[in-house]
């Protein structure tokens, strides 16, 4: 699958967000991120993100926001490309980044690098922390 990391702000250049903002009847980019978005934390910061997949799901885009400006763009994008990343013969590979961890209460708030992720599914977040 073709994944494509961009900042929110830039979202709505994006082929695949703008088809399915038209599709849920949405005209702010920001609207997903109300809910319960995914969490990628670099050194305690919390950056926001969800993906979204076209229905073939051959194309998908990651839409992240950092509100507190304190992450470097860089390492937010180099984080999230090693989460989405899969192997030549197509299989996720991000545990060569990641260790999961238990999705406990107390290892959401300690989480200091790495990832909360329910994919905008279900209630509980599965957390993973960085190799690096």
């Amino acid at each position: 699958m073709k994944t494509a990391i961009i900042n929110w702000e830039n979202a709505y250049e994006n082929d695949l967000v703008r088809e399915t903002m038209e599709i849920c009847e949405i005209d702010d980019v920001l609207a997903w991120f109300e809910g319960d978005p995914d969490e990628l934390r670099i050194n305690s910061e919390t950056v926001l993100f969800i993906d979204i997949q076209n229905p073939e799901h051959t194309r998908q885009t990651v839409i992240y926001l950092d509100g507190s400006y304190q992450v470097d763009e860089t390492e937010i994008i180099k984080r999230l490309t090693e989460f989405y990343s899969v192997d030549e013969n197509g299989s996720d590979s991000f545990d060569l980044y990641y260790n999961k961890t238990e999705s406990t209460n107390e290892n959401m708030k300690n989480l200091k690098n790495g990832i909360a992720y329910r994919g905008g599914k279900g209630y509980i977040y599965s957390l993973y922390t960085s190799k690096n």
